[in-house]
């Protein structure tokens, strides 16, 4: 099998990852150190694990792929899963990998439109959460001055 290597690249708020030849553990390691170096040094948004250069991915590398995956998500980040091979999709359906959260994208440019989206979305309903709490604080204001007269 060939020895593994990534490509850690940003563009505006997105870190992407892009692996060529094995993600094992050779390579999905070090990717992971950059990847938290990066993040304590520079805010991120989200990450895309690009693996249209991987000719084949196992089962053991597929999970160590989701593993970081899911560690990045519980740092705050958005991630996706950008060039999966139609063979390789086959072989992991095959063996009883299921889907689930895992967000997956044709290629790098579907993932970071569908990224750019989900930040989009979360960034809105993050201010019309505060839109509530300012209105909410703005009747109790009103509440507390209707009383007092």
């Amino acid at each position: 099998m060939s020895e593994g290597r990534f490509v850690l690249t940003r563009i505006g708020q997105t870190l992407v990852i892009t692996v060529e030849g094995a993600a094992d553990a050779g390579c999905l390691e070090p990717a992971a150190r950059a990847l938290s170096d990066e993040c304590a040094r520079q805010r991120a948004d989200s990450v895309v694990f690009e693996v249209s250069g991987c000719e084949v991915i196992d089962l053991d590398e597929f999970l160590g792929l989701r593993k970081l995956m899911e560690t990045m998500e519980f740092l705050g980040l958005h991630c996706a899963v950008a060039g999966l091979k139609p063979g390789t999709v086959a072989y992991l359906a095959s063996a009883g990998v299921s889907v689930g959260r895992l967000h997956t994208a044709l290629d790098l440019e579907h993932a970071l439109l569908d990224l750019n989206a989900a930040d989009a979305e979360a960034k809105a309903d993050t201010e019309a959460d505060a839109d509530d709490v300012n209105n909410a604080r703005q009747v109790d204001e009103v509440d507390y001055h209707a009383a007092a007269v």
